[in-house]
């Protein structure tokens, strides 16, 4: 990508890299550089391309449609029984149950999700 500098400089990166750039000129930089280039005022010559998101399962906003897709997963785990995937206390791991749901999930959440899924499935 070409970045333009505000003024005559020379550009050094913390990974060994580095570009001279003069005042108005678009140059080629590398692409790990960006970040270093910005810090010092210099701006790409074009504009820079949107990330693109990856579509997967959105996180559902309904309280029923969520606690569904949770149960689910939990209904998952629980048949397979890996003991890695859960931790030294019983419950899953956040990061085990971010991978089969789509969406991360705080501990609060998970464990009251935990225990209301086991007296369910207790009864």
């Amino acid at each position: 990508m070409n970045y333009i500098a505000p003024r005559n400089m020379t550009v050094s990166s913390l990974s060994g890299r580095s570009v001279e750039l003069l005042k108005g000129v678009p140059t080629h930089c590398p692409p790990q550089m960006h970040d270093e280039l910005i810090a010092r005022g210099v701006v790409p010559a074009e504009e820079m391309p949107e990330p693109e998101v990856a579509e997967g399962p959105q996180e559902p906003t309904d309280p029923v449609a969520r606690r569904a897709a949770i149960f689910a997963s939990f209904k998952k785990l629980s048949l397979r029984a890996k003991r890695e995937e859960f931790t030294a206390s019983g419950v899953p791991h956040l990061a085990v149950l971010a991978m089969d749901l789509g969406w991360p999930m705080v501990a609060k959440e998970r464990d009251a999700m935990w225990v209301e899924f086991n007296q369910t499935t207790a009864e």
